[in-house]
């Protein structure tokens, strides 16, 4: 499962990034957009390391026999995106207004 969910926001960060679809983030008045170019990596880069992060914990989740290995897993992958989401939502002051 998590490296389903890590390879769908891989590619949607690709998307943005290389096609330049701020239009696809839900979260940014078009509007409002300074540096749509500088926007697109942002998002783009960030999506595409979060799908990154998913994957590893996917992996460490495969490796982890015990089933409360595995719930640590899990909540190191939901704490870890929940704080990159923060770092992400901080960073996007740099591209609006």
């Amino acid at each position: 499962m998590y490296s389903l969910i890590g390879s769908i926001l891989a590619l949607l960060g690709l998307a943005i990034w290389r096609f330049k679809l701020t239009s696809w983030l839900s979260n940014v008045n078009n509007l409002d957009v300074k540096d749509h170019d500088g926007l697109a990596r942002f998002a783009g880069i960030f999506l595409i390391g979060l799908g990154v992060y998913a994957v590893l914990c996917g992996y460490l989740a495969q490796q982890t026999t015990t089933q409360n290995g595995q719930i640590g897993v899990m909540i190191l992958f939901v704490l870890g995106s929940q704080l990159a989401i923060v770092g992400y939502m901080y960073g996007l002051r740099k591209y609006t207004r």
